[in-house]
């Protein structure tokens, strides 16, 4: 009971581990973990029983529970011992590094699936940042913590955090991501319509594109035409549409991926403008993309092809089901399936993921 008196005490002292001494351990210490035994994760849990601050004992335990968790329902024992030693960092050591290395670790907290915890994990941060509401690693890893769960909050940290790092792009990268995944969730209602709120996620892009480098932006011109278009700012979008098109360099990981993306968003904007045909022909445009690591993982754009199936384009659309084939080999049953309905008279809901 002493012992367990005395780790607050030590933890509000000093945020440092105990005995982790660097952050590129972290992930080593993980894939450790990741290939313990059940026998040799009792042993870890009874060691951390005893000393509640050895953090060597407690990544290994993570890297194991997240192993375990992969192939277990999210109620699972996996799951419920993954958050548990989250849980119990967040309370205890905030700013750990063991919080940002392993990617995923603060995603494990599902609002709706398991509520009491992740309830007590915001609780926690900001019992956290009331203390210390200046701190630059306190709100990252809490803005971390609500990205996904809490996206009103996430926005909240990412603007304290830019006030105070105003020179630092990240903090307006994130908010940019933050503001366009309200957008496609639609989940921030006191912000008004999805107008309101794709334009809001438009503007946030904009400022990150003046911050960064041109090669950084590659990666986003996508998100921010898809809002641009959203918001009806359709000239943006359509300079958006052409920087991805305009890109020559066929050996970036985002040649390929943009050139799907800027084809799709001027057959947005030609549907906005009242021009199916014109629309239908850039879709097409859009299915002679060789793929990309997205593309292929993720699979092609569904929005532009859903729309005009709904306006009776059925052959442009089947059409491009047969290129997307091409590169989505993982989709390629969804997409026969598709034009079955679609051969059949019907409109399908064509579900990306």
């Amino acid at each position: 009971m002493t012992r367990t008196l005395l780790v607050a005490a030590t933890v509000a002292c000093s945020w440092a581990s105990a005995d982790l001494a660097v952050a590129a351990d972290v992930r080593a210490l993980v894939k450790e973990g990741a290939s313990l035994s059940a026998e040799q994760a009792e042993a870890l849990e009874a060691q951390l029983e005893a000393d509640p601050l050895a953090m060597t004992a407690r990544t290994r335990l993570l890297g194991y529970y997240q192993r375990m968790a992969r192939s277990r329902e999210t109620s699972s024992e996996a799951y419920t011992g993954l958050r548990s030693h989250v849980l119990w960092l967040i309370r205890n050591e905030p700013k750990s590094e063991i919080l940002a290395e392993p990617p995923g670790l603060l995603l494990e907290f599902n609002r709706e699936l398991d509520p009491e915890k992740f309830d007590a994990g915001r609780d926690a941060f900001l019992a956290h940042l009331r203390k210390a509401p200046n701190d630059l690693t306190l709100l990252e890893r809490a803005a971390d913590f609500a990205s996904f769960r809490d996206r009103a909050l996430a926005i909240e940290l990412g603007e304290r955090a830019r006030s105070l790092d105003s020179a630092n792009p990240k903090w307006t990268v994130r908010l940019a991501f933050d503001r366009y995944n309200a957008y496609r969730n639609l989940r921030l209602g006191s912000e008004g319509s999805p107008v309101a709120v794709a334009g809001k996620a438009l503007s946030e892009f904009g400022r990150a594109f003046e911050l960064l480098d041109g090669a950084r932006i590659g990666g986003y011109l996508s998100l921010a035409a898809e809002v641009a278009v959203a918001a009806n700012e359709l000239a943006k979008a359509r300079e958006y549409a052409h920087l991805m098109l305009d890109d020559d360099s066929q050996g970036s990981e985002h040649y390929w991926y943009n050139v799907h993306y800027g084809n799709i968003t001027l057959g947005k904007i030609a549907l906005a403008e009242g021009d199916v045909q014109r629309a239908a022909s850039y879709l097409l445009l859009a299915g002679t993309t060789a793929g990309s690591v997205k593309l292929n993982v993720r699979g092609p754009d569904t929005e532009l092809a859903q729309e005009l199936l709904e306006r009776g384009e059925r052959e442009s659309v089947l059409q491009y089901f047969d290129l997307c084939a091409h590169f989505w080999e993982s989709g390629r049953e969804r997409l026969v399936e598709w034009a079955a309905l679609v051969r059949a008279g019907s409109v399908p809901r064509l579900e990306q993921f």
